[in-house]
């Protein structure tokens, strides 16, 4: 249900051009500074919150002030142990039960992969909320700088060139498809290894190496870099132990990840969990899709 506070906004116009808001921007890293950077420069009311470490020079204002907001957006991860939102420049911890104190059925809470209770205790409160992360226009545009970012990483962690080098991806989606093209750009020589068959297919159709997990152990041997973005364990023991010696395995999965990082470790097998690439490699991109989204996700709501 859509707050009534927002219902006098003129329905079907594009959200930049309806009457200014005030927007809370709480906690998070560089993209969220981008966030409010941003909705600053389109006019809007923006007070931020969580970002007194930073080197912007803000005066942290007092938590009560979201109230006063139409609009508030959470970081991405909206928090990272459960109790407290993440908020990387912040000197003190910003209590998500505080949050909730804070908030209304009058706003929109926005946020990047709330965590079950959290969604709980907002159903009961009656506060609208929506996970960008859950977008698919994020999770595409968000796939350029993971890809990236997990590149300059096999760059500087390997001391042979991407030209030339045996790459395998484990995994066709999103990423997939982009780091195989990418890697190939390079001069790689790229297997993808997918499950489906409509993937191995697409995979097969870029003149890509193609082959689906029951033939793992088999070229496993032979790469140079592992690069995977499956979240299911699909790195065990025993795949590691067929590895060669000099292999480094880039983990480009969100929780739990794709591999046996204590197998990896008695193994002695070089590995690099790459989690939220897009927000350290490149958090100004990052933050502008995000903004992107939550006014996609309002200009679908009309309000």
């Amino acid at each position: 249900m859509i707050p009534a506070l927002l219902r006098k906004f003129d329905a079907g116009r594009e959200w930049g051009t309806v009457m200014k808001r005030n927007i809370s921007v709480v906690g998070g890293d560089l993209r969220q500074l981008t966030v409010y950077e941003d909705f600053l420069k389109d006019k809007h009311t923006v007070n931020i919150f969580g970002f007194d470490k930073s080197d912007k020079g803000f005066i942290e204002l007092e938590l009560d002030k979201i109230s006063e907001s139409q609009i508030v957006i959470l970081p991405m991860p909206v928090s990272t142990d459960r109790q407290n939102i993440n908020a990387v420049f912040s000197s003190k911890p910003i209590k998500i039960s505080d949050i909730l104190e804070l908030l209304s059925p009058a706003q929109l809470v926005f946020g990047g992969g709330f965590d079950m209770n959290f969604k709980s205790e907002l159903k009961k409160r009656g506060i609208a909320y929506f996970d960008y992360l859950a977008r698919e226009e994020l999770a595409i545009k968000n796939a350029v700088p993971t890809v990236e970012g997990a590149i300059s990483i096999a760059i500087n962690e390997t001391p042979i060139t991407i030209d030339k080098s045996r790459c395998l991806v484990l995994g066709y989606g999103r990423i997939g498809k982009i780091l195989a093209d990418r890697l190939r750009s390079l001069g790689a020589d790229v297997t993808v290894c997918a499950r489906k068959y409509k993937d191995l297919a697409y995979a097969n159709s870029f003149s890509y190496k193609a082959t689906n997990f029951s033939n793992l152990k088999n070229i496993l041997p032979y790469q140079d870099i592992v690069f995977n973005t499956v979240p299911s364990l699909i790195l065990d023991y025993d795949a590691l132990k067929v590895l060669g010696d000099d292999t480094l395995i880039i983990d480009l999965a969100s929780r739990p990840g794709g591999v046996d990082f204590d197998a990896a470790k008695r193994l002695g097998t070089k590995v690099i969990w790459a989690l939220s690439l897009p927000g350290k490699t490149a958090p100004v991109t990052s933050g502008k899709i995000i903004k992107d989204t939550i006014v996609n996700i309002l200009n679908e709501l009309e309000v």
